[in-house]
């Protein structure tokens, strides 16, 4: 028994190793199609998708899944486009308002969650036209704006450093202090035993609250960064962002039923992802085919992932 705990951990990181290997491969292809791969604005592109694919990746953890994460995107993207002005004060504000409305977006999606006693993936499916609703609300179509001198730093570097990817370390950095924190350890309580965690005293209520509230920030913050990349909103957007999360999140080791993963995996399923529809775009193939090939590789590697995951199990 003692053995098989130990294996734990090097099984975890073959993961990552395996993720990263496809990773290199898919680089690899990528720099064959696109010379300026590592250049501020192609991280640009893919760091919405981390920020929005850790903020699921928190909620699978505790057992949960939200469909509603692209709604809530577009929401904040649009709250900040419509409020960002000229000067960096306004454009500060409209910030933490559209992180506000996010956490307040996320934290109602966690109370129907706690206390509504259906599954998490009814009650965030109705949750999604809600947001989806208001997000309409207040922009019935793309517009909004962003100061350009933002969005010429976001995009193309500011005194030598890729903003995206310091947003990034940022959001990897924040959620490494909440993991060692009590509400960390308890995310992981509750979507490993639920009943076993409120047995031991947990609110398991509250904990579940915390953890939606929390991936409103995370969400937030990729509806910011979406915000300054474009320079607009856009109100539908937000939809490939949801399942492009579920599909990182899987592929980074999350698991469906709570309690397993880490969000560097996360990461490499997230770039993993965007690099293959940037991938799937240079290399011609028509648009009309580009979807298929994503889906039928994204099944391919989850199907493999989970049968390796089985096999382990059972030895």
């Amino acid at each position: 028994m003692r053995d098989r705990i130990r294996a734990l951990p090097l099984r975890d990181e073959m993961d990552l190793i395996g993720l990263g290997v496809l990773l290199v491969v898919e680089l690899v292809a990528y720099w064959r199609f696109d010379p300026s791969l590592l250049t501020p604005a192609s991280v640009t592109i893919l760091s919405a998708q981390f920020l929005a694919a850790s903020g699921q990746t928190i909620i699978m953890l505790t057992g949960g899944i939200d469909l509603s994460l692209g709604s809530v995107l577009a929401l904040a993207m649009a709250v900040f486009a419509l409020r960002a002005g000229s000067g960096p004060g306004t454009t500060a504000l409209a910030a933490l308002l559209a992180l506000a409305v996010a956490v307040a977006a996320g934290t109602i999606n966690g109370v129907l969650v706690a206390y509504a006693g259906l599954p998490p993936i009814i009650v965030t499916l109705a949750a999604s036209f809600l947001w989806g609703g208001v997000t309409l609300i207040l922009l019935p179509q793309p517009g909004g704006s962003v100061p350009q001198a933002l969005v010429d730093a976001y995009n193309k570097g500011w005194n030598g450093l890729a903003l995206p990817a310091i947003a990034v370390v940022g959001a990897a950095v924040l959620w490494k202090l909440v993991k060692t924190t009590r509400l960390g350890l308890a995310l992981y309580a509750v979507g490993g035993n639920e009943h076993g965690a409120y047995a031991s005293g947990l609110n398991t209520r509250a904990i579940k609250i915390s953890g939606y509230a929390l991936a409103g920030v995370f969400v937030g913050l990729a509806g910011i960064g979406l915000a300054i990349q474009t320079g607009s909103a856009d109100p539908t957007i937000g939809a490939p962002y949801t399942l492009n999360s579920i599909a990182a999140s899987v592929l980074g080791g999350i698991s469906f039923f709570g309690g397993v993963g880490r969000l560097r995996g996360t990461l490499l399923g997230a770039l993993l992802i965007g690099l293959l529809a940037n991938l799937l775009l240079f290399s011609g193939i028509s648009s009309f085919y580009q979807l298929i090939v994503q889906g039928l590789v994204l099944i391919v590697a989850v199907t493999a992932k989970t049968f390796i995951s089985r096999e382990r199990q059972a030895s």
